[in-house]
C-alpha cells in the first residue's frame, strides 16, 4: 500500500499544458523513461536516484534534474520521506518555440557542495511556482501567464548547465550495464508473453545471473518486476476512458483482470477503477462554469513553506557567482562574496539609480 500522505497533482497535462507538479510520499518500484525534463526535489527524508550511469543520494532540500529520454527511478531511503517532482513535457510545446533543445539538457545532482548555484537558483524558482499554485487556490485559478514564465526561466536556467562527474555506482560497471540493458529489454517487450530464460537468452547471460541481477538492484523478483511495469505503461489507456479493465489489462501483458488489480493496488495504493473515477471527476465541468482550484491541503502548506519559506517577505531577484540581491519589502539587499575583488559604482540617471558590479581593477 503506498503512502497518500502529502500527496498532491497539479497536472497540466490533462489541460494539454506542458507543465506538471506533483508531491509524494510514494515509494517508486520500476524504472521510468520519459520526454519531459524532470526535476526532483526532495522535500522531506532522503532518496536515491539511479540512472543508466549514476547512482546518489539526496537528503532533504537537494534536487536531481533528469534529461529528457533517461531511464531512471528515484527509489526513497527512508519511510517517511517526502519528494516534489516537476515535469516539463516537450512534447506538448510547440517546436518553432524550443526547436531541437531537448538535447541541450543533461542529468545533473544539485546539492550545498555541487552545483550549488544551480540549485539556489532552480529552489527560487520552484519558490515562484508554488506561490502561483498557491495564489490558484482560489477562485480566480492558477495564473497562465505566471505559469508559462516560470516554466521558460526552468528551462533556460538547466539547459545552461554542463554535466559534472558524479559518485558512479558503488558495484562493478560489467553489472550494471548488463542489468540497465535487462531493464531496456523489458520495457521494449513488456506486452509479450516473455519469461525470465528469454532475457537470459537475447542477452547471452544464464538465468541464475538474470535473477540475481534483478534481486540485487529492485528487491523485486523478474516477474513482480514485470508486472509492475506492464501496469505503469497501462495508466495512459486507463485513463483514456474507453476500454474495459479486461481489456487493458490484456492489452499490457498481464494474465487477467484480476492480477491486474492487484499489482495496481500495490503500486498506488487504490484499485484502478478508482484511479479512473478519480481522474475522470477532475475533468468533468462544474455548474455555471466554475473553476476547481487545485488546492493544498494545511499540511501540505507547512512543510512547502517551511522549505521554501513562502511566508518571507524576501524574495530573491538575482543570484550569480558571487552576487546575490533580494528583495525585503521596499529595501534591496545586494550581497558580494569577495567584495575587495570586486568595484562598485553608484549613478544616477533621471529617476532611476544603477549601481554597477565589476572586477577591480587592482583586486585589492
Amino acid at each position: 500500500m503506498q503512502n497518500m500522505n502529502y500527496y498532491y497533482d497539479f497536472s497540466g497535462q490533462k489541460f494539454n499544458h506542458p507543465l506538471s507538479l506533483s508531491i509524494n510520499s510514494f515509494d517508486r518500484k520500476v524504472f521510468s523513461r520519459q520526454t519531459s525534463l524532470e526535476l526532483s526535489y526532495v522535500l522531506k527524508g532522503s532518496y536515491e536516484v539511479i540512472t543508466e550511469h549514476i547512482s546518489h543520494s539526496l537528503t532533504e532540500q537537494e534536487l536531481a534534474v533528469i534529461a529528457p529520454d533517461e531511464i531512471h527511478i528515484l527509489k526513497k531511503l527512508q519511510p517517511e520521506s517526502v519528494i516534489l517532482t516537476i515535469h516539463i513535457d516537450f512534447e506538448r510545446i510547440p517546436e518553432n518555440m524550443l526547436g531541437s533543445c531537448k538535447n541541450l539538457f543533461h542529468t545533473i545532482l544539485c546539492t550545498p557542495v555541487s552545483n550549488a548555484t544551480l540549485l539556489r537558483s532552480l529552489k527560487e524558482e520552484i519558490r515562484r511556482l508554488l506561490m502561483v499554485l498557491f495564489n490558484g487556490d482560489s477562485a480566480d485559478g492558477t495564473d497562465l501567464f505566471a505559469l508559462n514564465e516560470i516554466m521558460m526561466k526552468i528551462l533556460c536556467i538547466a539547459k545552461k548547465q554542463r554535466n559534472t562527474p558524479f559518485e558512479q555506482l558503488p558495484v562493478d560497471s560489467t553489472h550494471h550495464e548488463n542489468y540497465v540493458r535487462a531493464i531496456q529489454f523489458i520495457d521494449r517487450h513488456y506486452q509479450e508473453n516473455i519469461h525470465l530464460s528469454d532475457i537470459a537468452k537475447t542477452l547471452s547471460f544464464s538465468t541464475s545471473y538474470t535473477s540475481r541481477l534483478f534481486t540485487r538492484y529492485t528487491g523485486l523478483s523478474f516477474v513482480k518486476y514485470l508486472s509492475y511495469v506492464r501496469v505503469r505503461e497501462s495508466l495512459e489507456d486507463l485513463l483514456e476512458g474507453k476500454a474495459s479493465i479486461e481489456e487493458i489489462s490484456g492489452k499490457c501483458g498481464m494474465p487477467n483482470s484480476k492480477s491486474y488489480s492487484q499489482i495496481f493496488k500495490e503500486l498506488y495504493g487504490i484499485t484502478p477503477s478508482t484511479y479512473r473515477k478519480r481522474f475522470v471527476k477532475n475533468l468533468l465541468p462544474l455548474p455555471e462554469q466554475e473553476t476547481r482550484p487545485m488546492e493544498f491541503t494545511q499540511k501540505q502548506k507547512e512543510l512547502l513553506t517551511k522549505v521554501f519559506h513562502l511566508d518571507d517577505t524576501n524574495r530573491l531577484l538575482f543570484h550569480a557567482e558571487g552576487i546575490q540581491i533580494v528583495s525585503d519589502g521596499d529595501t534591496l539587499l545586494c550581497t558580494l562574496s569577495d567584495a575587495r575583488q570586486k568595484e562598485l559604482l553608484l549613478s544616477q540617471k533621471e529617476d532611476d539609480i544603477v549601481l554597477t558590479i565589476r572586477p577591480s581593477c587592482t583586486g585589492t
